[in-house]
């Protein structure tokens, strides 16, 4: 899931990294490709089993939409074409420093339904002194909708971004397994160094 588009046509992606499954190291790579997805199906989230978004990625020229440039452990970064670009509609939202970020209501943007939306959430820490930078939040999902849909915080949801007072403050991260209503996140400003 992008979190991020700024104004260049730079992204940043999933809030850490893509890692081998066997070995859990980050994945190299020198290039890639970023693009268009259906979601087809989610796996509810219960406690002991994170849930997963299941979909179909479009490969061809019609669903390109950018270079994947660094594969880190604060995300995927690169940029987007200008076809891309111009289907980006609203306002651009004020990028909220890690020490504005504060315990409270706040909301995770989130196409799973089919269409995009905010659902609410609860920042319930904020740990500005973590040793790992995509576990610098712990959240809560609050909003009835997505806990009915999806039970919370579910596999495919990392990179959906989280905003507070108007401001977007990070992305999620990871679900918490024994309490898939819970989860990471990261500060925005750990991605933007990218």
């Amino acid at each position: 899931t992008i979190t991020y588009v700024d104004l260049n046509g730079r992204f940043g992606a999933l809030g850490h990294g893509i890692s081998d499954s066997d070995t859990g190291a980050l994945v190299e790579t020198d290039e890639g490709s970023l693009y268009t997805t259906q979601i087809m199906g989610i796996e509810k989230g219960t406690m002991g089993k994170p849930g997963l978004l299941s979909g179909v990625i479009y490969y061809g020229p019609q669903s390109y939409m950018g270079d994947v440039e660094k594969n880190t452990e604060e995300g995927v970064f690169g940029t987007v074409t200008s076809a891309f670009k111009k289907r980006i509609s609203g306002q651009p939202l004020e990028i909220a420093r890690r020490q504005e970020v504060k315990q409270g209501p706040a909301v995770i943007r989130s196409n799973v339904s089919g269409e995009m939306r905010d659902y609410a959430i609860e920042i319930q820490k904020a740990d500005l002194n973590t040793g790992r930078s995509n576990k610098s939040m712990v959240i809560k999902v609050t909003d009835p909708d997505l806990l009915e849909l999806t039970g919370g915080i579910v596999q495919g949801m990392s990179g959906s971004p989280i905003i507070q007072d108007g401001k977007i403050v990070g992305a999620v991260t990871h679900v918490l397994v024994n309490d898939p209503t819970r989860g990471y996140g990261i500060f925005i400003e750990n991605m933007l160094e990218h």
